[in-house]
This record gives structure tokens, sequence and C-alpha cells, in this order.
């Protein structure tokens, strides 16, 4: 980014707001929300991942890798904190009220999914835990500076908030954050040597006393209390400094390209991961989802491989799971969509170390469904909970001794034109200071091993634990 692109950028800004004055002035006195998106060449976030995070009180990545897509955002020109169980009709309600009152120059870009709103939702609503106080139980922000990078090209998008005032100092602003993105072009990072001090979460005892939670969600399952509960674990790490996002990054996207990469940073924290699992992506009126339920290893060989394949697909306790999701969602989708399609069922989906049972649903949302209410009935599915819902949540919170904040949560972006992507945050990890606290769960249905169980979580948790093994 050189200074005559700052220069040129800062006057075509200058321009669009000169264009739009009238209409936005007319808006008042209501608030109103402002995009402005300019093509930016020889931009690169991959290098600079690290400093351009930990740079922001609060920041977002997310990034497909086999797709080429990539998001990039910092600072908030908006936000929308929900704390409690009503918080998708309280975000719903605030989406709706921004629509009428928003002005941008999208439609000058060829790119046509434009994100907006960045961040996530918890797992469940949480209280008093200090592990997770820099993240709200549901925090979307629309970010004031967003790179957005597609297989086409990169673009550089300013997002503020006003009320009709249109002066030199949101032109002075756009120019301070650009000058602040040329500043992290070349930052030099220190090279240091990673090494764990200390592990808690791994011990024999800490093995016996998950696979005592297995029994006894058997037991729940036997007297018919429960058809399938997610139960997770957690293991913590003490590392030597702290983590570099550059080369950690740089290995879940070799190591996983098929999976949804992401970082959302607060404070001091940061939550990170790559996820295999979407929740469900809008298109319009087109919404699709995942079914990602029941594991096995991969083969060392490709023979090994296939036969592992073809016997995940013939086991019953791994379909069972499957179908038990497949069945859920299905349900909570008959209220508010139309013309539901199964596009794949019993696919199965390929990663690093393991494979899972893969089904694609998609269904066309009606006209008097929302984005949200429709997360609100979907969300959380038995892969990452159980069901019924309210008794398998009710199973976790009484026997998982911490809360699990936004790991199995909602991670994502949307705007205001019905698009929007949301994964659930799988195979993550938060990490505070020098600190990595890394999750992983099994799903337990009726036969399953309490051993076989914890290999799976075993499997899971090598996403993050691999990051380290160099």
């Amino acid at each position: 980014m050189t200074e005559d692109f700052i220069s040129s950028a800062v006057t075509s800004f200058s321009n669009f707001l000169s264009e739009n004055n009238i209409k936005i002035k007319e808006l008042s006195p209501s608030n109103v929300l402002v995009s402005y998106a300019i093509a930016i060449n020889d931009f690169s976030v991959y290098e600079r991942i690290n400093h351009l995070t930990k740079s922001y009180e609060r920041s977002f990545y997310f990034e497909k890798p086999e797709e080429k897509f990539l998001i990039f955002g910092a600072d908030e020109a908006l936000i929308i904190s929900e704390n409690g169980e009503r918080k998708f009709t309280a975000i719903d309600k605030k989406i709706k009220n921004l629509k009428e009152f928003f002005i941008n120059n999208w439609g000058t870009l060829p790119v046509k999914k434009i994100p907006l709103f960045l961040g996530g939702m918890k797992f469940m609503t949480d209280h008093n835990d200090s592990d997770w106080q820099d993240y709200d139980d549901s925090t979307w922000f629309i970010p004031e500076i967003m790179v957005l990078s597609t297989e086409e090209n990169t673009y550089l998008l300013f997002n503020f908030y006003t009320q009709g005032t249109l002066d030199k100092e949101i032109v002075k602003k756009f120019r301070v954050k650009l000058e602040k993105f040329q500043k992290q072009e070349t930052p030099k990072e220190k090279s240091t040597t990673l090494k764990i001090l200390s592990s808690t979460g791994d011990t024999p005892k800490d093995k016996k006393k998950w696979k005592q939670l297995v029994e006894e969600a058997l037991e729940q399952i036997s007297e018919n209390h429960i058809e399938k509960v997610v139960l997770s674990r957690k293991v913590e790490l003490l590392l030597s400094c702290e983590l570099n996002f550059n080369s950690t990054i740089e290995k879940l996207r070799s190591h996983h390209p098929n999976c949804s990469i992401f970082i959302y940073h607060h404070g001091k924290s940061s939550f990170f991961g790559a996820t295999p699992e979407m929740l469900a992506k809008f298109t319009g009126s087109k919404v699709e989802i995942d079914v990602l339920a029941g594991s096995a290893p991969r083969g060392s060989t490709i023979e090994e491989d296939n036969t592992i394949e073809k016997e995940l697909l013939a086991d019953n306790k791994n379909l069972h799971e499957h179908d038990i999701v497949t069945y859920y969602i299905k349900r909570a989708l008959a209220g508010s969509t139309e013309n539901l399609v199964i596009e794949k069922h019993y696919s199965i989906k390929k990663l690093a170390n393991i494979q899972h049972i893969w089904s694609k649903i998609s269904a066309m949302l009606l006209s008097s469904g929302s984005m949200m209410i429709l997360l609100k009935e979907l969300y959380p599915t038995p892969a990452i909970c159980g069901f019924p819902k309210e008794t398998a949540l009710h199973f976790i919170k009484k026997s998982e001794n911490y809360r699990r904040g936004l790991y199995s949560g909602i991670i994502g972006w949307f705007n205001l034109e019905g698009n929007g992507e949301f994964v659930v945050a799988l195979r993550s990890a938060l990490t505070v200071n020098n600190k990595i606290i890394a999750f992983a769960g099994s799903g337990i249905v009726d036969n399953s091993n309490p051993e076989k169980e914890y290999m799976e979580t075993e499997l899971k948790l090598k996403t993050i634990l691999s990051l380290f093994n160099d």
C-alpha cells in the first residue's frame, strides 16, 4: 500500500461522500451506516496475521483456503452485543432496523457477497467464567476497517456510523486507518522457539474421570432419558511464550485446507481454530447446512483409508449418531423454509487425521423467515449438543466442570442483503498470554464405547496440539 494509493483512495472516498451527502442528510436525525469499498492491490494479510490480530482491541480473521476467501476486520464502527436466552431475537430486531439506513458503494464492485458483521456466539449463556471474560454471550461487530480477499481481487472497506454529519474528520479518520495498515505491511516478528512448559487435562486420572462421565451418559441413554449427548474435554498448555499466529495459521491452512480457519480476538484473548463444520450458509433466500456426525481415523495407506471409510459407513452406532442430527435439522427447518433437499447423504468428509460421515441439506428461506430466527431454531444441533436438546444441555452443564465459551459456539459473518456464513467452532482453542486451552468432544449414543470415544477426542485435539510438535 503506497502513499500514492492512500492519496488516491482518500480522494475517491471524499467524492463518494459528496455524492451521497444529500441522501445521508435526508435520513437524519436517524443514525446512518455507511460502507465504502475500494480495490486494493499488492496487499496480503497472510504474513502479518499475528501483528494485525494483536494490534487492535477487537479483530476477526476468517479464511476458507479451498475457496480462496479471506476476511480480516478490526475496530468497531458498530457493535451488537447481547447476553441471555433472547439474544437471537434481539439481534434480528436490530438488524432489521439498520437496513433502511444503510448507504454503500458495493454495487461498483464485481464481488457478489461482501461481509459486514463479524463475530461469534457462545455455546450457552455463561456466567462468571474467568477464561471467557473477554467475550460476551453474543457479539457481532461491523469493523471500521476490513480487508476482503477473493480469488479475483482484494478489497478494503471502511465502515462508519453517522448522524448526518459528513465533515473533514471522517476523511481524516479514513486516511489514518490506511496509514496504520501501511505501517503494518512489513512487521518485524521476533523469532522464538515455542516450548510446552506444562499441560493439564491429559493425565490417566483425567482420562478415567472423563470415561466415567461417558458411562453416566450411557446410563441415562439406557433409561431413555436422553438419546444422544456430546461430551467435551479440555487440555491446557502453558507455553514458553505467546503464540505467533503467522506460523500457526500457516500450519492450519496447510494441514486443513478444506476447513474454515478463524481467529476472534478481543482484549487479551484470542479464540482460534480450523473447523470442518458449516452450521449454515445463506445466499439470499437459499440456506445450506452441513450434517457432520460419525467419525473414524484416517488410514496410513489409501487401501487402509478406504477400508476404514467403508466400515464407518456400515457402522450402526455412527449412522445412528448421524441420523439423529439429520432428523433434528429437518424438523428445525420445517417452520421457516421450503423445498428442503438432502443434496449429499452419507458422504465422507476427509480431514488430515479424521474422517466424518457428511450430509448436506439445502432449503429455501420463506419470506416470513429470517437468518437469525432460523439459527435460533437450528442451534445447537445434536452434533455438538445432543438430543433432546434441553435434556442434553442440562446434562452437559451438570457434567462438564468448565464453561465451553465459544468452543462449539458460532463463528461467522453476515450482511444486510441476506448473505452470511456461520460455522460451528470446533477443533479450536482459546489463548490468553502464553496459555492455550484446547477443546474436543464426542457424541455419546447407545452402544458407544468409552475408550473409543476418548480416542476420538484425542484425534480431534490433534488439530491444535499438533501445532506444537515441531
